[in-house]
């Protein structure tokens, strides 16, 4: 008996399944910035990657200098269909915007250029958006690739992309801007919706705050999209030697309290212009508490309270910035001691465990 037929028949299924119901496009997106060897090396795991029917591309910003990024991507591996862009600006927000821009209706891809893939990242991705559609968002766990351990005390104080990420709840209904930027994916329709990338956030913004991608995901969770976590997806994140210092956790703090602070900015002000009763409460509790901490004899203590005050300084900053950005008046900084800087204090920080 000869089998072409039900082969022709089964064929012509899949034919029109795909015409009718094609594959969802997928486009990945690269924000880099002066580190072509790391670029190198993340485009060599994703290169690595099982591509899903829809994949289309990888998109290659780099923003601000020329720094050889545009070599690496000439000279990656050629399934990725790799394309360079380049953004003149040095803001990695605006990088994403640009690409944003050059993207049609999909499903993108958010990572870094210092990651190691899962090789089913891709299509992990792919198959949960085919299941749920437009209106969700995603994310999957990462872990790191330390280049020198930092001392396990200190750990607590990195922030979760020089620790690693899971989300342990309910996967499908992730309603908290959690996803780090590395490892997260949104339908291009939505991230229009909402505005774009928000230049004021992230790497080269004015503030100098972290968070382009938390900002993001806030601002798709107000407009009802919740996320969705997926466990399949997961990147290694590269976490260089001065990145798990004491000096570059207390300088992170301080970019984290700047984020805080532009958010807290939009809330009202206190007596006499004062930042909002909250932040004040927050900010003179701690002055208490990183006095204490200052001259306790542990190393550790020590090390809190440059790392709280490096938090509040930083909340304070954010505020500052934000409100100028509004152009909404603040006092001037002799109105409240709650405004002044924090003295750093003369306290040694102690050996290094």
């Amino acid at each position: 008996m000869n089998p072409a037929p039900a082969v022709d028949i089964r064929m012509g299924t899949l034919y029109r399944t795909l015409i009718k119901n094609p594959p969802m496009d997928l486009i990945v997106n690269i924000a880099t910035a002066g580190r072509p060897d790391l670029l190198k090396w993340t485009l060599h795991s994703l290169g690595k990657c099982l591509l899903p029917a829809g994949y289309k591309e990888t998109i290659v910003v780099e923003n601000g200098t020329r720094a050889g990024a545009e070599d690496v991507v000439r000279s990656g591996p050629p399934s990725l269909n790799l394309r360079y862009l380049h953004e003149p600006q040095s803001n990695k927000s605006a990088a994403l915007n640009r690409a944003l821009a050059a993207f049609r209706d999909c499903l993108i891809f958010f990572t870094d250029d210092d990651v190691r893939l899962d090789p089913r990242v891709l299509q992990a991705y792919s198959d949960a958006a085919e299941k749920v559609g437009p209106g969700k968002f995603f994310g999957g766990p990462a872990d790191v690739d330390y280049e020198s351990p930092p001392p396990t005390w200190l750990r607590q104080y990195l922030p979760k992309s020089a620790t690693g990420w899971q989300w342990k709840w309910d996967p499908n209904c992730v309603n908290v801007p959690e996803f780090l930027g590395f490892n997260w994916a949104a339908f291009a329709s939505d991230l229009r919706a909402v505005g774009g990338f928000n230049t004021d956030r992230g790497p080269g913004s004015p503030s100098g705050s972290t968070g382009q991608e938390s900002d993001m995901q806030h601002r798709l969770l107000n407009r009802g999209l919740h996320g969705v976590y997926v466990p399949h997806a997961r990147v290694w994140h590269f976490v260089p030697g001065e990145r798990c210092s004491l000096k570059w956790a207390i300088d992170r703090n301080f970019r984290h309290g700047v984020e805080e602070g532009t958010l807290a900015a939009a809330e009202p002000q206190g007596p006499c212009g004062l930042p909002p009763w909250r932040i004040t409460n927050h900010y003179l509790k701690g002055i208490v508490r990183e006095l204490m901490w200052s001259f306790s004899t542990s190393p550790e203590l020590r090390f809190r309270a440059r790392h709280r005050r490096s938090y509040d300084r930083g909340l304070m900053h954010g505020i500052r910035c934000q409100r100028e950005a509004t152009t909404v008046n603040y006092p001037a900084p002799r109105r409240s001691k709650a405004w002044l800087p924090i003295p750093h204090w003369p306290v040694p920080l102690g050996e290094r465990r």
